[in-house]
């Protein structure tokens, strides 16, 4: 009978944990707006002076307020219920996008990337009346956007399967995006094709890009390619490329551009 009663016990115990996890898991957008905003007063990058809106869809609106100043040791960031007053940017986000964000299943840049402009985001970045934007701004607010969504220091980026979204033809992991700077994986499945599309082909800025797995058969500036594992390849501005992936298991690689225009 005290046997019946331990393993009873520990059968309650061992369904009741993943129970509790999961309810930690699933906090109210307000809840984890909050946890960034509190994640972002230790952050080194709140010296500079920002303020946004929030809009998660159906579930609330907010302002945060990064002053650039210090309180107590702490940057003076502050966070109110509605959209800001004046004009500015808007994350809008899909409820399941911000917990699978807070959940580490997903990273904000990832969140937001696409091929072309019109293409679907769950989450997005969006221009209040009056706000006027730049190629500069546009940089600065992807370099804000890594940060502020992004805990801790030093700050990790996982990547890999389960953690990506699709764009260009194939799964990537936005790494970090700034002025000059664009850096993504990329993993590539089999019979896939990478930049397909002519609109895609020709960049305006060098790319780097880094096999990690496997090979991947592509075409850079007419001439056939194997960019095979632990190999790196060099595509010059405005030349054409595309890549695919003849093999039956997933090709990987990281991509890496840069200079004026990236």
């Amino acid at each position: 009978m005290k046997t019946f009663k331990i393993k009873s016990l520990l059968f309650l115990v061992l369904i009741t944990l993943p129970t509790i996890k999961a309810q930690e898991n699933k906090l109210s957008a307000e809840e984890i707006i909050k946890s960034y905003v509190e994640d972002y007063k230790n952050d080194q990058h709140a010296q500079h002076p920002m303020t946004f809106g929030i809009n998660i869809v159906d579930k609330g609106q907010w302002t945060v307020n990064v002053s650039g100043e210090k309180v107590e040791n702490l940057w003076d960031v502050s966070i109110t219920s509605g959209l800001p007053n004046n004009p500015t940017f808007i994350y809008v986000i899909e409820h399941e996008t911000l917990q699978a964000i807070h959940n580490g299943e997903l990273n904000a840049l990832t969140a937001q990337g696409k091929a072309f402009v019109g293409d679907y985001t769950p989450m997005s970045v969006k221009e209040m009346e009056g706000f006027k934007t730049s190629e500069d701004i546009d940089s600065e607010i992807n370099k804000f956007s890594f940060h502020f969504w992004t805990k801790g220091f030093p700050e990790v980026v996982p990547f890999g399967e389960g953690l990506t979204r699709r764009a260009h033809g194939s799964n990537f992991v936005v790494f970090y995006y700034q002025k000059g700077l664009r850096t993504a994986w990329y993993r590539v499945l089999p019979n896939e094709i990478v930049r397909d599309d002519p609109r895609e082909q020709v960049m305006p800025f060098p790319i780097m890009i880094v096999a990690i797995k496997g090979t991947t058969e592509g075409e850079v500036g007419g001439k056939r390619v194997s960019l095979t594992e632990g190999n790196t390849l060099f595509v010059p501005p405005y030349t054409t490329h595309k890549w695919w992936n003849e093999t039956k298991e997933a090709t990987e690689a990281v991509l890496i551009m840069f200079g004026e225009g990236a």
